[in-house]
């Protein structure tokens, strides 16, 4: 964006004062201001100009609402920071248009220094995507996984879903904040990379960031890690001992696998969630806390309350913001980007430049990816290790257990013959197919759940979606 242009904003509103009113106060600041007093001219103007930021009323007699405005115009200009401004202000309300892609939300009569400072970190976040674009045109990406200093435009996430925008567009409106966050999905799925995001994008983030897999901890180590030891408190405790609750200070902690914890680490973590204060193991003072806590679990916990894994009181001071990320599988759009990235990032450490053959774009159509983002990192970087001059295709895969896979299903689709001397129905030849394959999992597991999406390379979502889509029944019969 060219610093000696002034920024473009559009405001939309079916008030000609509040039109009128939020022009002069906004020029007066130097932007450049359009209006529009309907949804159907902002979206004609969005079409031929550029607005980085829009203020649009979300209740007006316009035929078209508050909801399909908004997401017309994220569509037609996705990277545009938009505020909306109500008179009718509400929390389901304010939590509906952030969820659907606004960045801020104000309510009338607003404070004029208020949507001041709103446009303004607007205009900001505007150039830094502006920026963030530009470089991305000629420098490939550096990655930094755990450095406190990283900036948050430069984590090792891209997204093009729309599932994936909002969620890191809500994540960006919550980061600021002190509340505490749990992100949901599956595994693989980025739970850390997200919860770094928000860190980065908070005023904590020059200050300590410590991810902990609590289910990578034994039990009776954890406490120890968490809220550290007192000298002698245990065998081996030759030292006092500080944990990751006393070393982060003010900054945050990235709790995975918050569904791994027994019962007695649940009780001590509600205490601190609750008291802002803990105790070292063998300790008696009590040490104030002001660390900002996400949390993140593959597992589905309101399930675990119900089995009497997970206590209910500690879900709810966990689950004050919930972000949920849907398998790989579910937004499709993300995976070539996400694939680009990673041959980028393996072509600098590598210091040579791959590409993708035609048979791996084929293949990352069509696979469903059960280990998320993970598995296509790895499949990629795999892909490198093997790659001949600089050529990184199926063939070039270590030997593992799921190259032969990926070998077998390619040489029964060359050897397969088929009757096309009439029109045959693709999906439907597919869908029979998919579902003979289900139903015979199903018999082989006994109907178990969780055995058969271990058979079928599926996560258990995308097997309910499919079980669902072709009519497959969830018993015996």
């Amino acid at each position: 964006m060219d610093t000696e242009e002034k920024v473009k904003i559009l405001v939309i509103d079916d008030e000609i004062s509040m039109r009128q009113f939020l022009q002069i106060l906004l020029k007066k600041d130097g932007y450049d201001v359009t209006t529009a007093k309907n949804g159907e001219i902002a979206l004609n103007k969005l079409k031929t100009e550029k607005f980085p930021v829009i203020l649009m009323d979300y209740n007006m007699p316009d035929a078209i609402d508050g909801i399909d405005l908004l997401n017309e115009m994220l569509h037609v200009s996705p990277k545009s920071q938009v505020v909306v401004i109500t008179a009718y202000a509400s929390t389901e309300q304010a939590i509906k248009a952030i969820e659907l892609g606004a960045v801020d939300y104000v309510s009338k009569p607003f404070n004029v220094a208020e949507i001041r400072d709103i446009v303004k970190r607007c205009v900001t976040t505007a150039e830094q995507l502006q920026t963030k674009t530009e470089a991305t045109k000629s420098v490939l990406p550096k990655t930094a996984a755990n450095d406190s200093k990283k900036s948050a435009e430069s984590l090792d996430f891209v997204v093009k879903s729309p599932q994936m925008q909002k969620i890191f567009e809500l994540a960006k409106r919550i980061a600021p904040t002190d509340s505490t966050v749990l992100i949901t999905g599956d595994s693989g799925t980025g739970k850390e990379v997200l919860a770094n995001f928000i860190h980065k994008n908070s005023g904590r983030n020059d200050l300590p960031w410590y991810p902990i897999n609590c289910g990578a901890i034994p039990e009776n180590l954890l406490e120890s890690e968490l809220f550290g030891h007192e000298k002698g408190s245990f065998t081996g405790a030759y030292q006092t001992k500080k944990g990751y609750f006393e070393v982060a200070g003010n900054g945050t902690l990235f709790l995975d696998e918050i569904g791994e914890l027994g019962e007695t680490m649940q009780v001590k973590l509600l205490r601190v969630l609750q008291e802002r204060v803990f105790t070292r193991v063998g300790g008696t003072d009590k040490i104030p806390t002001g660390v900002r806590l996400i949390a993140a679990t593959n597992k589905n916990l309101q399930e675990q309350i119900k089995k009497g894994k997970f206590r209910e009181d500690l879900y709810f001071r966990l689950n004050v913001i919930e972000l949920y990320i849907p398998p790989l599988a579910e937004r499709r759009e993300d995976i070539m980007p996400l694939a680009e990235m990673f041959l980028k990032q393996f072509s600098e450490k590598a210091g040579t430049e791959f590409k993708f053959s035609d048979e791996i774009l084929d293949f990352f159509k069509t696979y469903t990816f059960p280990g998320n983002v993970r598995e296509l990192k790895n499949i990629v970087e795999r892909g490198t290790i093997f790659a001949h001059d600089g050529l990184v295709s199926l063939t070039n895969f270590e030997r593992t257990s799921s190259e032969p896979k990926i070998q077998n299903h390619n040489e029964t689709a060359n050897h397969f013959e088929v009757d096309l001397s009439h029109n045959v129905d693709l999906d439907e030849i597919l869908a029979g197919i998919e579902k003979r394959y289900i139903i015979q999992a199903l018999k082989k597991t006994n109907y178990n759940r969780h055995d058969t999406c271990v058979l079928l390379n599926l996560t258990e979502r995308m097997l309910r979606y499919r079980m669902s889509k072709l009519g497959i029944k969830d018993d015996k019969e």
